[in-house]
């Protein structure tokens, strides 16, 4: 009995040395594509409804995360790739999508800090990319609703 315990161990072990995803963690496999693909919109300040900056602000979305990108809703992208490449693509490689549905379904762990990229320094402005010029313009009212006459 006691050889065969230690056989189960033995077999376990290698199958977890053989799973490149076996121990996934926040700071060392998802906190990376978070940051290339979704903390421009994820973060204090931005469009989308929660922050995905820290290990703490993403761990309770970590099961709507695996939804969203294994059903490829997540992240918005909607150039098609067959009409070029496009500097700001932000759709994920069925590799990151496993990580990330690998990193929910093992418990959304944080893992060790020191294994953090930095973080991105994000502009003050909210710019990720500088435009040409930046205008100012008058206020200008927008009614709440319009009637089109259409031609």
């Amino acid at each position: 009995m006691k050889r065969f315990v230690l056989a189960v161990l033995a077999f376990v072990t290698v199958a977890r040395a053989a799973d490149p995803f076996s121990s996934v963690t926040f700071f060392k496999d998802v906190l990376p594509i978070l940051q290339k693909n979704c903390q421009s919109r994820h973060r204090p300040g931005q469009v989308a409804p929660m922050s995905l900056i820290s290990h703490k602000d993403a761990r309770p979305w970590a099961k709507a995360i695996k939804t969203a990108v294994t059903t490829r809703q997540m992240p918005l992208w909607f150039a098609d790739p067959k009409y070029g490449h496009f500097t700001n693509d932000r759709s994920l490689k069925k590799t990151e999508i496993d990580t990330l549905a690998k990193w929910a379904d093992t418990g959304a762990v944080a893992g060790d800090a020191k294994d953090a990229p930095p973080p991105v320094q994000w502009p003050k402005e909210g710019w990720t990319i500088q435009p040409e010029s930046v205008m100012e313009l008058p206020p200008h009212d927008v009614p709440a609703r319009v009637s089109w006459s259409g031609s």
